[in-house]
């Protein structure tokens, strides 16, 4: 007698087969996500306060930015938190972690200057643990893993120890670009000079430029500045889960977050090529302002050898993958190109049209 299969009856039969597998010497444990043993961590209470210190100071800083301060304060802290922004996003992230393009000397200098801005440490250790965060995205290895949920992942990781094995794994990871590069070594050597020569610096100007009040120039461009320039890039690490859907299941959409945001898959490909340059860092593809910059810089040819994939590629790609079984992100690379010189190309290709 036939029985057709319930979706309870698949789901046993899978676990059957899994808990049979398991047996095997040949099983993978972090493939199948299913025996992975949730790390306990312990609070960090220095943390705690520095960070509830922090938050305060930057609220002090709003009240002040409202009720007290200059426009020409506020236009400046503005355009502080923007030129931090492109530190951490293009510089940072697309530029380093990544190698999404290659920049001139100039622009370089300006990214390392701008992510210092930041306050949270140097590019170096900051590529550092994004590397490790995409080497094992999801896993209790990862620092800001997502699968603890959204107030870990973006928020709450500062306050808990990290994993006992933590720096063992920063080691296992491949920096030696890094190390090669004189812009970030020099800034890792002078980083705890730089950066509180910078922020000493920006909030003094508004001061001794347009007679603004010290009070409101360390609250507002000190500490609200630096607190609202920490939460952009400590969301990044909670990409997928603000604006991502879980693949393969249909009722993710089904969230009120629909009504604030653009959910999609776009923050799930850039764990799979991280390198494709117009993946946005908060949920978009192909536009937006950051990498709005990008491609100014690269008309300006600031920026060069742009990275990216088109679906063609893309397809090409899947089939590579299937038929020889490599990894599909080295299969995807073969068929980058940099939309840049395709344009260059095609506009020489008209010159040589007759007229």
């Amino acid at each position: 007698m036939y029985v057709k299969p319930t979706g309870r009856r698949i789901r046993l039969t899978f676990k059957r087969c899994i808990r049979s597998y398991s047996r095997s010497p040949d099983f993978n444990e972090e493939f199948f996500n299913i025996k992975e043993i949730r790390i306990p961590r312990e609070t960090r209470w220095p943390s705690v306060l520095y960070y509830l210190y922090l938050h305060f100071s930057a609220l002090v800083g709003l009240y002040l930015a409202i009720f007290q301060a200059k426009w020409t304060t506020i236009f400046y802290t503005i355009c502080l938190i923007h030129v931090s922004v492109l530190g951490l996003t293009v510089g940072a992230h697309r530029l380093w972690a990544h190698i999404s393009f290659k920049a001139a000397t100039i622009l370089r200098l300006f990214l390392a200057f701008a992510q210092t801005l930041i306050c949270q440490g140097s590019i170096y250790d900051w590529v550092l643990e994004h590397r490790l965060h995409h080497e094992h995205f999801g896993t209790e290895k990862d620092p800001f893993n997502p699968s603890r949920g959204f107030l870990y992942a973006y928020f709450t990781n500062k306050f808990v120890t990290s994993h006992p094995d933590h720096e063992k794994f920063l080691k296992s990871i491949d920096i030696k670009d890094l190390e090669q590069d004189p812009f970030v070594m020099w800034q890792k050597r002078l980083y705890w000079l730089l950066a509180p020569l910078l922020l000493v610096l920006t909030v003094f100007l508004p001061s001794e430029l347009w007679d603004e009040s010290l009070i409101c120039s360390i609250f507002i461009v000190g500490f609200f500045r630096v607190t609202v320039s920490l939460h952009y890039s400590w969301i990044l690490n909670a990409a997928t889960i603000i604006w991502g859907l879980e693949p393969l299941n249909k009722y993710s959409i089904q969230t009120n977050l629909v009504f604030l945001i653009n959910k999609s898959l776009w923050p799930q490909y850039h764990y799979t090529l991280p390198w494709d340059y117009q993946c946005g860092e908060y949920g978009n593809y192909n536009h937006g302002c950051m990498t709005a910059h990008i491609r100014v810089w690269a008309a300006l040819r600031l920026v060069t050898d742009l990275r990216t994939i088109d679906s063609d590629g893309m397809r090409k790609a899947m089939i590579e993958a299937a038929t020889t079984g490599r990894e599909f992100n080295q299969c995807a690379e073969k068929y980058a190109f940099d939309p840049n010189l395709l344009k260059i190309k095609c506009e020489l290709d008209l010159e040589r049209i007759p007229s």
